[in-house]
């Protein structure tokens, strides 16, 4: 063996940590395993996300596996490419006296040497440093790089990880209810609250984070999207301000946060320098799209950035291509929804691009054709609402209700735009219920009516307004609507809308309990719709007609107009009629007192329900449960799922049952009172506290086996049921589609689900999913790699 001569250089160039690091664990363990596997890793990200600190803490940590050191090449001041070399080879503590290039003379000298570099800032330098590092690679098999950069250095050995901000608090469901409100404790396993709190006690010491200033702490972390420098920035300003004044400054963020470090390049002392470099490396047509795209009011997709953002200056042609390039600059991040690309800006860099857009003039055309291209959304989400793609249309409006409520917004500024709103909402008015959106639907309907009351557009606001509100078990107010939508609806021959109102005014007799009433209702609305060749509407009146007929003593009629719904359902491919003729025909099999037919029917309607996240619908499956279970004897199961109807009801600003259901949930709560004496509050407090998919849990009765994790802890203590379910498959190898096609639920959903178990078990793949529930454990998801990857350093320095 060579006897290796002691290199008298210095070993390492790492600066030491003038503050402390928070947070990005799994980013750290995500690093190391890249590295061990890859000799290029490229930390991708926005401007002030904390990629430099983040490699330069992974350096820090994987020091020892590096023989001859660690070092960093700081680029950010670099502006002459010409001396990228030289910069480098100067980083690294090498001589310059050699006549070769500067590129062969640092290969040179780092051909035998186990190096760690550092590249940090490369985005400006981008093809130059593609260049070196390729070179770097080719020549010095023992050299590993870790870059920092906005956009990917695109050369073969390169493995990139786009880093996303620091984690936020999830914002509360019901801000006005005190009991969503978490406490500040808890706030702080958020790393964008941690950085916050730690940053503003550094430059004020009785900063603290408090019961009193934890929701304002919170909502300042979401509004600064967890970018750690918009963070800090913020942080400054606690040495003058309270925190809810630095939270209501940010109507002005780039006015507010200009207070970095003197120590600082200049971009990084305030966020509209950030911004400012980040546009500048842009093309021209990259910086025009990125205005415009700043017009969305949350996530978007390909076809609505080319319906909104073209026109003589930019081509529709060129949109993708230009998306592409806001993402690969790190300006757009990228999500995946239901087998779509959807695009989204950071509030920061959103707020940047409107000031851009408003500068430029373009701001009041643009806003209106992203109104006028939601409205033609809407149009056709409702075709396909009612044709069988429910579900590809309701997660798509779902996605999209960001975008639909600042259409609504704008539709609220004078009585013609009123009209358009309207035909938004009118088209929506499946939706607003499949949603539970029911208080927001009438929300916007009141607003717009209130503009345009007598406009022939206002007989589909009245007429979708008036059935929200007798599902809310409002029914005056919801008849008051009806009414008033029928006078309108005659006085301008609006055939179609008169079926519908006589339809809804069925629900409504349904719900003040006169079946008979409602029955003539129905059957004239069925008419009406067949007369029309309106399917939908036809199988919605063989639905309640089933329902009044069952309360008129008429079970085995009820039973065949629910199958005759079924018929066409089967047809058309329709799920949402199709699950609740299921459930009318469970709570008639209830009646019939065939609890185990109609636990059945109900099960499979709750399933069909949780796809579309139909809050109202999931509390009536629930609700029959509960009373089937009671029939089992399982007293406190049953009386905890009637205290899961009570939040689920609440949830869509609902304060009852439908009349109809009154007797069996009477007769479930007296029963289960009986049996469970003192302790029967308890459980239906329980039930009431449970978020939806605990509920869900309970009513279908998922479990899976207990698997044991790390540290002896037990899956079922950190999954829930739906959970443990969905990792089972993904160990088993389904995708998210396959999921999705066998559990009855949306591809989305079965994605969320798959992430909130990465998250929860701090893995960062499918496949350690898979080893975990195959072996029970795993201590480290990447120790198995990365201590391969430290052995093989090692050995190699022997």
């Amino acid at each position: 063996m060579v006897r290796r001569i002691p290199d008298p250089r210095p070993r390492s160039s790492l600066p030491v940590e003038a503050a402390s690091f928070v947070g990005r664990r799994h980013e750290l363990a995500k690093i190391r395993t890249l590295l061990g596997n890859n000799r290029l890793v490229t930390l991708l990200g926005v401007g002030g996300v904390g990629k430099t600190r983040l490699a330069l803490r992974a350096a820090h940590d994987l020091r020892r596996a590096f023989h001859d050191g660690v070092y960093v090449v700081n680029l950010a001041g670099l502006s002459d490419a010409g001396l990228l070399p030289q910069t480098t080879a100067a980083a690294l503590g090498m001589r310059d006296d050699s006549p070769l290039q500067p590129t062969e003379r640092l290969i040179e000298q780092l051909a035998e040497r186990q190096v760690l570099i550092v590249l940090d800032n490369c985005e400006h330098l981008i093809d130059d440093c593609a260049m070196l590092v390729d070179a770097i690679l080719c020549g010095c098999p023992d050299v590993r790089v870790l870059a920092t950069s906005r956009t990917a250095l695109q050369i073969e050995a390169e493995c990139t990880l786009p880093l996303p901000p620091l984690s936020v608090p999830e914002a509360p469901e019901n801000p006005d209810d005190p009991g969503g409100i978490v406490s500040a404790e808890a706030l702080l396993a958020s790393d964008a609250v941690e950085l916050f709190t730690s940053r503003a006690t550094a430059c004020y010491p009785d900063f603290e984070l408090t019961e009193d200033n934890a929701p304002a702490v919170a909502e300042l972390c979401r509004r600064l999207d967890g970018i750690p420098l918009a963070l800090e920035l913020a942080a400054v300003r606690i040495r003058s301000l309270s925190v809810r004044q630095i939270l209501d400054g940010l109507s002005d963020r780039y006015r507010l946060l200009t207070q970095g470090s003197r120590t600082a390049l200049p971009r990084q002392r305030t966020l509209r320098s950030l911004m400012d470099w980040s546009y500048d490396l842009l093309t021209e047509e990259a910086r025009l799209l990125w205005a415009r795209v700043s017009v969305f009011a949350g996530s978007f997709e390909l076809d609505a950035a080319e319906g909104i953002c073209p026109d003589d200056a930019l081509a529709r042609e060129d949109v993708l291509d230009l998306l592409a390039e806001l993402v690969d600059k790190s300006v757009l991040l990228r999500d995946e929804r239901d087998g779509q690309a959807r695009y989204r800006l950071l509030e920061t860099i959103k707020e940047y691009g409107l000031n851009r857009l408003r500068a430029s003039g373009e701001l009041a055309t643009l806003r209106q054709r992203h109104r006028d291209w939601y409205a033609g959304l809407t149009a056709h989400a409702l075709t396909q609402l009612e044709d069988g793609e429910q579900i590809e249309a309701y997660h798509r409006l779902r996605a999209e209700q960001a975008n639909l409520r600042a259409a609504f917004e704008l539709c609220t500024a004078s009585s013609d735009d009123a009209r358009l709103g309207l035909r938004m909402a009118a088209d929506l008015r499946h939706f607003w219920i499949m949603s539970g959106a029911f208080s927001e639907g009438r929300r916007w309907l009141e607003e717009l009516l209130a503009l345009a009351p007598a406009a022939p557009e206002a007989v589909g606001g009245l007429t979708a307004a008036g059935k929200l509100a007798v599902l809310q078990a409002d029914v005056t107010e919801g008849r008051r609507l009806l009414a008033r939508a029928r006078t309108l609806a005659t006085s301008t021959g609006q055939e179609m809308w008169l079926a519908e109102i006589t339809h809804n005014e069925g629900i409504a007799s349904l719900f003040h309990g006169d079946p008979a009433t409602a029955l003539t209702h129905f059957t004239e609305s069925h008419d009406a719709h067949k007369k029309a060749g309106n399917d939908f509407g036809i199988m919605v009146a063989l639905i309640q007609s089933a329902a009044a007929r069952s309360l008129l003593g008429e079970t085995s009629h009820a039973l065949e107009l629910c199958e005759e719904c079924l018929e066409i359902s089967t047809r058309h491919g329709d799920r949402w009629c199709a699950a609740l003729a299921m459930w009318t025909q469970a709570l008639l099999r209830w009646h019939w007192n065939e609890p185990k037919r109609a636990e059945a029917l109900a099960t499979e309607t709750l399933a069909i329900k949780e796809a579309f996240d139909d809050r109202l619908g999931m509390a009536m499956a629930m609700e029959l449960i509960a009373w089937v279970t009671e029939q089992h004897g399982q007293h406190a199961r049953a009386a905890t799922l009637l205290g899961a109807v009570q939040s689920a009801m609440r949830s869509v600003g609902a304060t009852s049952l439908f009349k109809h259901l009154e007797r069996g949930h009477a007769i479930c709560e007296e029963r289960t009172r009986a049996a469970l004496g003192e302790t029967w509050q308890t459980h239906v407090d329980k039930g009431a506290a449970m978020d939806t998919e605990s509920a869900i849990d309970l009513a279908l009765r998922r479990t899976a086996k207990p698997v044991v994790a790390h540290h002896g802890a037990r899956l079922d203590d950190e999954l829930t049921g739906r959970e443990r379910e969905i990792a089972q498959l993904v160990a088993d190898g389904l995708s998210n589609r396959d999921i999705a096609a066998k559990l009855v639920i949306s591809p989305r959903t079965a994605e969320k689900h798959v992430e909130k178990i990465l998250t929860k078990l701090g893995l960062s793949s499918r496949t350690q999913i898979g080893v975990w529930f195959a072996t029970g454990r795993q201590d480290d998801p990447t120790s198995s790699s990365y201590s391969r990857f430290h052995d093989r350093h090692h050995a190699v320095g022997a």
